[in-house]
């Protein structure tokens, strides 16, 4: 889990360009063209996030807050595509994949665009305390010897 936020902060770091077009601002007027190449990528990396938070679900689904998610939750599109890729992963994994993606995209975002370093000294310092915060909210952490 580390690592592929830690690789996702790198990218968006060395090519900030790439990240804003990717998760900035959508130009106004324009659609995606069917069968393009942008959604390829973009289905995989959701796709990887639900199958580490699908992984991590026997010690994450614990943790959680109490409330049920349905797969109706999503869009049907989605669904297919994510049950057709790991067809035992419930949609609670699912909600936790998007609230993974939020925390740690949120504060790649607000590096990116400048609002961490007036208030920040190293954001990569807040980020890397976020990723351990993330490990041990999914129940990952290693437990220290007493």
């Amino acid at each position: 889990m580390q690592a592929w936020w830690r690789a996702a902060r790198d990218w968006a770091l060395a090519d900030p360009e790439g990240f804003r077009l990717v998760y900035g601002d959508p130009v106004a007027g324009y659609v995606t063209p069917v069968g393009g190449p942008a959604p390829r990528p973009s289905k995989r990396a959701c796709l990887g996030l639900v199958e580490l938070v699908h992984a991590a679900w026997p010690h994450a689904a614990p943790l959680q807050p109490p409330g049920d998610h349905a797969w109706s939750d999503f869009t049907p599109e989605l669904v297919e595509e994510i049950r057709g890729h790991l067809p035992d992963v419930s949609p609670g994994a699912v909600a936790l994949a998007f609230r993974v993606w939020g925390r740690m995209y949120g504060l790649i975002g607000l590096e990116i665009y400048g609002h961490l370093r007036p208030s920040v000294a190293d954001p990569g310092v807040l980020y890397e305390a976020e990723l351990r915060d993330l490990v041990t909210s999914l129940g990952l952490a290693r437990r220290e010897a007493r």
